[in-house]
C-alpha cells in the first residue's frame, strides 16, 4: 500500500472493515461523515483512486457499490436453515435448502447456521425484520448474549440471555415487548452477526 496516501489507507481500512461487519459497502454519504470530508466529490476522488489502483471494485449503479477484490477478501456459504421468531415464539423447524455467503472472519469459525429474523422485538440489538443473524451451535450462553431459545415444547425465539437466581429471563430488545420467564431453555446458539437486508 506504498502507492496510497495516509487519508486513502484510511478510507480502504474503514470501507474493508464496514463490508466485513455488514456484508455491503458504506455509502459516499457515510465516508464523508467518518472522516470529516467536506465535499462528496472528495469522497469520489479518493474512491476513484482506490479503483484504478485496484484495492476496491465499483457498481457506480448502485448506491452501496464498492465491493473488495476476491484477492482481498474470502467468503463462506452458511446454510440458511429457517426463520427465527422475534417477538411471539414459533415452532422451531430446520429446513437447510439455501445458503447465504458471508465474508470470513474469526468469530465464525466453527458449527454455524444461519436464520432470518422475523419481527421486531430486537431493534434495540440492531436486529430488523428480514434481515439475517448468523449464529454459532452452541447449547451454553453467557449473560447478555443474543441466543436463539427453545422454550414451551419446541417454540424458538431470539431473546437477550440472563440466568437470574431462580428462572432465565429472556429479554427483548425493544421496550413494546415484556421479558419472558422460565425455569427451563434450551440453547440452540449465539448471535455472531446480522446481516442487514436492504430490500
Amino acid at each position: 500500500m506504498n502507492n496510497l496516501t495516509q487519508r486513502q489507507k484510511e478510507i480502504l481500512e474503514f470501507v474493508t472493515e464496514y463490508i466485513k461487519k455488514n456484508d455491503t459497502s458504506p455509502s459516499f454519504n457515510e465516508i464523508k461523515d467518518k472522516f470529516g470530508l467536506s465535499a462528496l466529490s472528495t469522497v469520489h476522488e479518493h474512491i476513484t483512486e482506490l479503483v484504478d489502483k485496484g484495492y476496491l471494485r465499483r457498481d457506480e449503479r448502485k448506491e452501496r457499490g464498492l465491493y473488495l477484490p476476491a484477492k482481498r477478501q474470502q467468503y463462506i456459504e452458511v446454510p440458511l436453515i429457517g426463520v427465527i421468531a422475534c417477538g411471539k415464539p414459533i415452532e422451531a423447524i430446520e429446513m437447510p435448502d439455501e445458503f447465504i455467503r458471508v465474508a470470513r472472519e474469526d468469530s465464525l469459525r466453527g458449527n454455524i447456521y444461519a436464520l432470518k429474523a422475523n419481527g421486531d422485538s430486537m431493534i434495540k440489538e440492531g436486529i430488523f425484520d428480514g434481515d439475517f443473524i448468523i449464529v454459532k451451535k452452541q447449547n451454553t450462553a453467557e449473560n447478555g448474549d443474543t441466543v436463539v431459545a427453545i422454550i414451551d415444547d419446541n417454540q424458538a425465539t431470539l431473546k437477550k440471555y440472563f440466568q437470574e437466581k431462580e428462572k432465565i429471563r429472556l429479554q427483548p430488545a425493544n421496550p413494546e415487548f415484556a421479558p419472558m420467564y422460565r425455569t427451563e431453555v434450551e440453547i440452540r446458539g449465539v448471535v455472531k452477526k446480522i446481516i442487514r437486508n436492504l430490500k
